[in-house]
């Protein structure tokens, strides 16, 4: 008859080894998990975000048409004119994996280029994989001299 007894050191050994193998294949599965990665800090910045468009500068005459668009570096923020003539702002990073959003006109959205995410004018999640909403702004338009502000 075999003996089957190990010493202390071998099974120390193999515990370790063991923990580690389980450690590295939660570790590799949280980084390959496609989940959500929310911006931390979609106004760029430690402070709150404010900050006016002047729409008479080349950068953001975009915003005088009806549909236009433009995100706002380094704030990364999305800002569109609606075809209802309402100005929008939220967040330009899809909270899926952090692409860049588009604001589509016509259905009045925003779409994630890279898994087709889609976000209703207020930034809820429309269609995933996404399942946490964009950051909203508000905004306010001084027609007197051709601005938009953004702010929280």
């Amino acid at each position: 008859m075999e003996n089957n007894k190990i010493d202390r050191s071998e099974f120390m050994k193999q515990v370790g080894i063991s923990f580690g193998a389980i450690l590295l294949m939660n570790c590799l599965q949280a980084c390959d998990s496609g989940g959500e990665v929310p911006d931390p800090n979609p106004g760029g910045n430690s402070g709150k975000v404010d900050f006016v468009l002047d729409l008479n500068n080349a950068t953001y005459a975009v915003l005088k048409n009806k549909g236009g668009n433009v995100v706002v570096k380094p704030q990364n923020i999305i800002v569109a004119r609606t075809n209802t003539d309402t100005f929008i702002a939220v967040s330009a990073i899809c909270t899926h994996q952090a692409s860049t959003i588009n604001y589509r006109a016509a259905s009045n959205d925003f779409l994630c280029p890279n898994h087709l995410s889609e976000f209703t004018a207020d930034g809820t999640v429309q269609k995933g994989p996404a399942t946490t909403p964009l950051k909203k702004y508000l905004v306010s338009v001084d027609v007197t001299n051709n601005t938009v502000r953004i702010f929280e």
